[in-house]
């Protein structure tokens, strides 16, 4: 049977990176799984029926209410590259049109979206760093980086939290209305029961 040391100091293929803060390689929650294989990248790296319904009716609201033209909105987990050492994944990105170059290339997206939206944390959480510790030094550095919104939809806990540049952060439950930009909002709630996704 390995020992926890012989998996700690195997070399783990990128493939299993989810994304880099400050120079630190967070993997894919459930990537110690892969190295001793109990199971295979495929495994971990697919989101849950309800993360995925959430991401796709989000995407509905965005293009039934954002002018096409104006927008790209990103999803597929877009590489966002904030600095050197700092390259985060994204669950949906919304960008100004006029402020991507072209065409666009085979790189991350260098240049920061109007608007975040998270889906729960993928990331295998190191032991000297909580949950929330991670949603808030992700968040902060995207607001950093020139990010007008970040909205992260909580599902085990069914909250949403709304952060802006120089605003106080909200935390609210899924009857609430949200926000993501002028004219163009939800209430996670009645969102999912109108596909019968919760009751």
């Amino acid at each position: 049977m390995r020992s926890r040391n012989s998996l700690a100091t195997r070399k783990i293929p990128a493939s299993l990176l989810y994304e880099e803060i400050d120079g630190v390689p967070y993997y894919y929650k459930g990537y110690r799984s892969v190295l001793s294989r109990q199971k295979t990248r495929e495994d971990i790296m697919g989101a849950s029926a309800l993360q995925s319904a959430i991401v796709s009716l989000l995407i509905h609201i965005l293009y039934k209410y954002l002018p096409f033209d104006d927008y790209l909105i990103a999803t597929n987990e877009p590489g966002l590259h904030i600095a050197t050492g700092s390259n985060l994944s994204n669950d949906i990105a919304v960008f100004n049109q006029s402020s991507l170059p072209t065409p666009l290339d085979d790189k991350y997206f260098s240049v920061p979206p109007k608007v975040v939206i998270e889906v729960d944390v993928k990331i295998d959480l190191p032991i000297n760093l909580s949950e929330t510790e991670y949603v808030y030094d992700k968040t902060q550095k995207m607001l950093d980086f020139g990010v007008q919104k970040v909205i992260w939809i909580l599902t085990k806990t069914r909250r949403t939290l709304i952060a802006e540049p120089n605003e106080r952060w909200i935390l609210t439950d899924w009857d609430d209305t949200v926000e993501i930009m002028p004219g163009c909002s939800f209430v996670m709630n009645p969102l999912l029961r109108s596909k019968g996704v919760i009751l």
